[in-house]
Formats: C-alpha cells, sequence, structure tokens
C-alpha cells in the first residue's frame, strides 16, 4: 500500500523543498509557482498499473510530539550519542500502515546549535527527526506556540536540518526564507494531490521577527483565505488544516478552535486536526460547501510528554479514508486510535496503543509517582477514552469510530 502510494509528493519551484509554509497574502493573483514532483524510493518492479490513480488514500495524525527534557535524555547514550527510534517503536507498524502520517512536531529540532532545553522554551535534538523519518512519518508540522522559542535562527537550524538530512518529509508551518513562505506544502498520494496547511494562533508572547514576519504561519482570516485560494489553483484535491490552538487540558474545544474549524469547512477543507491542548478532545462532523462532511478532530493530545497529568498521558492517532472515486474527495470514514505514553525516566520512555497497553506496563508508568496520579491504570485509561470520545468509542478492541 504505502511502499506505492508514497512515489512522490509535490512541493513548488522557487521553494526549499522543506519551506512547509503557506503563500503569503501577497502570493493571491500572482501567477501560480510551477509544480515539480520529487520521487521516492519505491518498488522498481511495480507497474504503471500499480502507479495509476487510486481511489481512497488514508491519511492521519498524531498529537503533540512535545520534547520536554526527560523525553530528550532518554535516548542519549554514555557516549554522547542520541537515538529516539524507541519512543516511535510500538507505534511503527500502525504508522507505516498509513498513505500519509502527519505528526505535530511542537517543538524546535535546533540541535547542537543552541543548548537542549525543555520547558518553558524548548530546543530539541535533531535525532527525533530521524527517529519521525524512520518510523514512517512523512509530514511534519512546526507552527506552534513554541516555533520561536529559540527565536528565527532557531527556525533556520532546524529547516536546515530536515532540509539536508530527510528532504523527502513535508515540513509545514514556518519558513526560512520570505519565497519559501509562499509555498502551499502538498503531497501527492495515488495520483491526488493533497495540500496541508498548518497555522498556530500564539507564540507565546514571543513577537515575530520585523524583516521576516512570514517565517511562523499564524492564524491570520486573510491569509487562510488566500492560502485556500492558492491550494485549489494549484490543484489540491483535498485540503486537510491543522491549526494549532485551543485551551490547555480543556474537556472540548473553546471558541478559536470552534471558530476556525467552522471557516475551514466553510472554505473547503476536508479534515480539520486541531492540536494545543495536551488533551484528547471528542471528533465532530461539520458542513461544509453542498452538505459536505468535514471530519474535525478537536485534539489529538500529547503524543509524547513527561507532564504531570493522567488525561495528558492519553493521546489519539485521528485517521481519515479520502475517496476520490466520485470526482471529488470525500471523507469516506473517520476514527481515533487512543494512545497511551510510558513515561519513564531513562530508557523505555515509548508511546503505545491502547489496544496494546496492558495493566501490568500501567503499573510501571512513572505517572503514577505524580500527586493525584496514583489511580493511573489501563482501565482508567479505557474508562477516560469512554467518557471523553463518546458512544463510537468501543471499550473491546479501544477504537473510535466516526
Amino acid at each position: 500500500m504505502k511502499s506505492l502510494s508514497r512515489r512522490g509528493f509535490v512541493a513548488l519551484a522557487g521553494a526549499s523543498l522543506l519551506a512547509g509554509c503557506a503563500p503569503s497574502q501577497a502570493s493571491v493573483g500572482e501567477a501560480p509557482a510551477k509544480e515539480v514532483v520529487f520521487d521516492r524510493a519505491y518498488d522498481d518492479s511495480a507497474t504503471d498499473a500499480a502507479l495509476s490513480k487510486e481511489t481512497q488514500v488514508t491519511l492521519g495524525m498524531v498529537g503533540d510530539v512535545l520534547v520536554h527534557t526527560w523525553v530528550w535524555k532518554t535516548g542519549e547514550a554514555a557516549d554522547g550519542t542520541r537515538s529516539y527510534d524507541g519512543v516511535f517503536e510500538q507505534v511503527k507498524p500502525t504508522i507505516e500502515a498509513l498513505d500519509v502520517a502527519m505528526l505535530n512536531q511542537e517543538t524546535i529540532l535546533g540541535g547542537t546549535a543552541f543548548e537542549f532545553s525543555g520547558f518553558p522554551t524548548f530546543n530539541s535534538p535533531q535525532e527525533f527527526g530521524d527517529a519521525e523519518v524512520a518510523a514512517g512519518f512523512d509530514v511534519a508540522l512546526h507552527a506552534s506556540n513554541h516555533s520561536m522559542d529559540m527565536g528565527f535562527a532557531g527556525i533556520e537550524a532546524d529547516l536546515s536540518y530536515w532540509r539536508a538530512n530527510h528532504p523527502d518529509m513535508v515540513v509545514a508551518g514556518i519558513a526560512d526564507t520570505e519565497e519559501a513562505s509562499r509555498a502551499i506544502p502538498m503531497i501527492e498520494r495515488g495520483g491526488h494531490k493533497i495540500a496541508l496547511l498548518n497555522y498556530t494562533s500564539t507564540t507565546n508572547g514571543i513577537p515575530l521577527p520585523a524583516d521576516a514576519p512570514w517565517c511562523v504561519n499564524m492564524l491570520d482570516e486573510a491569509r487562510v483565505e488566500a492560502d485556500f485560494a492558492a491550494a485549489r489553483e494549484l490543484g489540491a484535491e483535498a485540503i486537510v488544516c491543522a491549526p494549532h490552538c485551543g485551551t490547555e487540558y480543556a474537556e472540548g474545544p473553546d471558541g478559536v478552535q470552534t471558530y476556525w474549524a467552522g471557516r475551514f469547512a466553510e472554505l473547503g477543507a476536508d479534515v480539520v486536526f486541531c492540536n494545543h491542548p495536551h488533551v484528547v478532545q471528542p471528533f465532530e462532523w461539520k458542513e461544509g460547501p453542498g452538505g459536505k462532511r468535514v471530519a474535525v478532530f478537536w485534539s489529538l493530545g500529547n503524543f509524547v510528554s513527561t507532564m504531570v497529568r493522567m488525561d495528558a498521558m492519553v493521546g489519539a492517532l485521528g485517521h481519515v479514508t479520502l475517496d476520490f472515486s466520485g470526482g471529488e474527495c470525500t471523507v469516506a470514514e473517520a476514527g481515533i486510535t487512543p494512545l497511551i505514553t510510558h513515561k519513564v525516566f531513562g530508557p523505555g520512555l515509548t508511546t503505545y496503543r491502547l489496544a496494546d497497553y496492558t495493566e501490568e506496563l500501567a503499573a510501571q508508568n512513572a505517572i503514577r509517582q505524580s500527586e493525584g496520579c496514583e489511580g493511573f491504570s489501563r482501565q482508567w485509561c479505557v474508562d477516560f477514552c469512554a467518557q471523553r470520545l463518546g458512544d463510537g468509542f468501543d471499550r473491546e478492541t479501544c477504537e473510535f469510530t466516526a
């Protein structure tokens, strides 16, 4: 499946392959940028028929990769080398099964250009990016409240790393040149172009540079409208939006989330993945133009962190099946696979599917050492998901179906 549909992704000529930013308002009305298709590694024996347009594409996203101090320390070896493959090891088969796998890389991968740091101003090892690619992720979303934690130099270091080491990775939400900021991130699967629009509502009060106000995609009415228009002009058959907004730890969406999800739906989005609250929030269908169903995941929670809340240990893989058989994209299926951060202070920190998590593992989770979290267990996680996700959650399979 993925080995075939991964054949290429679409970028824009004149922009970095890893620009990852939607166009500025100035790009609207200009001639559309030329498209360039970059081939990925694929099976040389694949036939032309196998590479022809496919009817359906599966796409999924996990929540915040929040690299707290103990998260990055867990992958450090005595000789100073770092590897984070283990963080993703348990979910790798699930990620690899998707045609398009996305994650919210909330913290900047500035690497050794800066001192590694956790909350409140993060700088994370670039080896995290290596592990994400090895796990099968195709898209890293970087627009978040922590995008400016290391200033513009951090954005430059992050994008330089991706460009030099993983040029096939689609990186959205930040840019290191104004030209790059005018690119629409787009990925091609099964012969279909999917635009990926990533924004944030805040940078924690850190101002954008006066000479580079385009370096982080901010939620802005005119810009969002321009991006949708540009995406359609470039041939996007589906549009996926990933806004970084909401109220931390809230049970459901706030006014900012509901406004932007509604606006995206009005403009023709197919899927909305919200992040920032650090806890899982419910799923909802919204209605777009002509009665079109729009899949809205209000929050996917954390993929990995060392927060000291039980609900912050429960994250989600939101996934959809996009169907192109009718001449335009429809969301045929939507669901949520709950995930559990197995928090330990040292090697072994990883994330499991709830379906694979056991009471024995839960008893070893370091969250139980935190005040008020002594009751953490697998059963607590199942009950939490049932309460938060509602009737579509199956306690036996630990899956939610919309």
